[in-house]
């Protein structure tokens, strides 16, 4: 246990601590205190002591004290093994606008580099740039999230965007740029917004791919019939990737790394067009956009609406979603997943959506059984007598043959319907 004295020693007065370690005697000069003040830093210095003796970390309040303790002291506290030595954090790195920038340049790219970006600029609209990262309180971040939902933000964005800065701020949590997040313990709902689904009908992309030139056509087809991401996917495929003798496309993902997707019929004859029209030597299946930051939903738009249709929101994601809900109905789903690169999950999540057809198929087909007719099943309870092994009883069905004779019972709705 360690012991305080107060010393007066060449003219100083102030508090020595004493300690052991590991069978050592340590001592620890602390300096003018207050008593008080002298046993809170003894009480930091035995958890220190008693997490290394057990190699493990030690709680938070001390762990804290230690990170934040004068040069003199942090130094006595790292050569003992106490503590971790500081790391150097670069002056702007403690701003709010200038880490985010900095963390977003080197982790992220394209959509999703812009999605983070979002999410910083609420942040420091509210905030500042200039804000000390360090200075950011739960209670403030809490605030932030709801703030941004008063701006006008749908929930799903606003809770999209505060994941995302969550997320940074967890980095600088690694990175010893700030001591805890202050956005750990916000609840943060979903940030699917399924308001903005729409399935893109094959009646309705035949009409499409009328209007499109051959490299727009393949564009689109890779989108809607084999589920490409766009731009990153759909512009990154090359002729090399396509695998003619297998049928095969090699999408090699950002997002999710090597995936193959089968060349479906729907996309094979878009396939041959764009390779006849391809010039000589040409790397890219799609030549036209390789500038990633090109505008391709306005041109999608406007095809669109050339074609007679109104354009949709989340252009790219919803043909990718229609894709995905029409593999759904045709193949397993973990072929499906294979094909996409998605999880099940996500599919339900972000995907698959309920169709017209379905609601058609449902009202018109029946599940399984017999509808109006005769049901034979064997009604004895296991054990009961019966007057013949033989005799099989019958529920007769309203719509039932009864030609026979046989007694008939009355349809009931369980919703009864006014009969004037």
């Amino acid at each position: 246990m360690a012991s305080l004295r107060k010393e007066s020693d060449r003219g100083r007065t102030g508090w020595r601590l004493q300690f052991r370690q590991s069978g050592k005697r340590r001592s620890l000069w602390l300096g003018a205190m207050s008593k008080r003040a002298a046993e809170g830093v003894a009480r930091h210095v035995e958890e220190l002591v008693r997490a290394s003796a057990a190699n493990v970390q030690p709680e938070a309040e001390a762990a804290k004290w230690a990170r934040g303790v004068d040069e003199r002291i942090h130094k006595s506290l790292v050569k003992w093994g106490l503590t971790s030595p500081r790391v150097v954090v670069a002056e702007e790195d403690r701003y709010a606008g200038s880490f985010f920038e900095r963390l977003i340049t080197e982790k992220w790219e394209g959509l999703t580099a812009r999605n983070y970006r979002q999410g910083a600029s609420s942040f420091t609209e509210r905030f500042g740039a200039d804000r000390l990262l360090s200075t950011i309180t739960p209670v403030e971040f809490g605030q932030w999230h709801q703030w941004m939902r008063k701006q006008g933000l749908a929930e799903a964005t606003a809770n999209k965007r505060a994941k995302m800065v969550r997320t940074m701020l967890k980095e600088a949590v690694r990175r010893k740029i700030i001591d805890e997040n202050p956005g750990s313990d916000t609840k943060i709902g979903g940030e699917v917004n399924r308001d903005r689904d729409h399935y893109i009908t094959r009646e309705d992309a035949g009409k499409i791919l009328a209007k499109c030139d051959t490299e727009w056509a393949l564009l689109f087809g890779l989108c809607r019939f084999a589920g490409l991401r766009c731009p990153t996917e759909v512009t990154g495929l090359k002729w090399s990737d396509v695998q003619w003798d297998d049928s095969r496309l090699r999408i090699d993902s950002q997002k999710t790394g090597l995936r193959f997707t089968p060349i479906f019929p729907e996309i094979k004859p878009l396939l041959d067009a764009a390779w006849d029209a391809a010039p000589e030597g040409s790397t890219y299946v799609i030549s036209r956009y390789r500038d990633r930051e090109a505008n391709l939903r306005t041109q999608m738009h406007r095809i669109t609406e050339s074609a007679g249709l109104a354009a949709w929101q989340k252009t790219f994601v919803n043909l990718r979603a229609s894709c995905r809900t029409d593999l759904q109905d045709r193949f397993p789903d973990h072929c499906v997943n294979t094909w996409l690169g998605h999880s099940s999950r996500v599919a339900e999540r972000h995907y698959l959506q309920t169709t017209d057809a379905h609601w058609q198929r449902a009202i018109e087909e029946p599940v399984g059984g017999v509808i109006g007719g005769v049901i034979s099943a064997d009604l004895r309870e296991s054990g009961a007598p019966s007057e013949a092994d033989d005799t099989e009883k019958t529920l007769c069905l309203a719509g039932a043959d009864d030609s026979q004779g046989e007694t008939r019972h009355a349809q009931v709705d369980s919703n009864h319907r006014p009969t004037d």
